[in-house]
């Protein structure tokens, strides 16, 4: 098993222009890389907080392997608990071997292992965020939190888009983001990502719990 704390590798920065940000960026940089979750800097009061959502029960190794072209292990699963927003994070992590006689290096993510991450989050009801983490990712853009400009996708859900590193989604108040790193050709990231969100999709609960 890769040993990973993905609760170290949660962090907030503020917007690159330093005038205040009327936003906090939320980014799960779990292994140095992913999503940027964004969210609104306010707390959202719920009553109940959101369950947490089993980000590893979303998709097999199998269907990774098959979109991925190569063997990945057991997900790796981490509870997040809830953010500042009110929602409740969860991560799976997918990770291939090194090939045979390839030797880690701890320079790159996962010592330069192939890997799938998915990070899941369940928001409050009526709290709108879902619609604001796929929002919010535009608006980086626009500040230049991130580099490349976010393009619609269909996956079958309410909305998705491709923010350059993975395919952020939202249906019914679930968002998700799920990143493909480290597998070869870059330019099949895009495609392998989006297959793996179509299966996600068909997949998460049909209410809020």
């Amino acid at each position: 098993m890769i040993a990973v704390d993905g609760r170290n590798n949660r962090f907030e920065r503020p917007r690159r222009n330093g005038r205040g940000p009327n936003r906090t960026i939320c980014a799960y940089t779990l292994l140095t890389t992913f999503s940027v979750v964004l969210c609104s800097s306010g707390p959202y009061a719920a009553t109940t907080p959101p369950a947490a959502i089993d980000a590893c029960a979303l998709l097999t190794s199998q269907e990774i392997s098959a979109v991925v072209g190569k063997s990945v292990g057991t997900g790796q699963a981490y509870d997040d608990g809830i953010t500042t927003q009110g929602a409740h994070s969860t991560t799976c992590v997918w990770a291939a071997p090194l090939p045979p006689g390839v030797a880690p290096d701890p320079a790159q993510r996962l010592e330069g292992r192939g890997f799938v991450v998915l990070n899941v989050m369940n928001w409050p009801a009526g709290s709108n965020g879902a619609r604001q983490f796929l929002d919010d990712f535009q608006e980086a853009f626009r500040q230049h939190d991130i580099d490349s400009k976010p393009v619609s996708v269909n996956v079958g859900a309410d909305d998705a888009l491709w923010w350059g590193d993975g395919v952020a989604v939202r249906r019914n108040g679930f968002s998700f983001g799920i990143s493909v790193a480290q597998f070869g050709d870059p330019a099949a990231r895009k495609p392998q990502a989006e297959g793996l969100a179509t299966l996600v999709v068909t997949r998460l609960p049909a209410q809020h719990f």
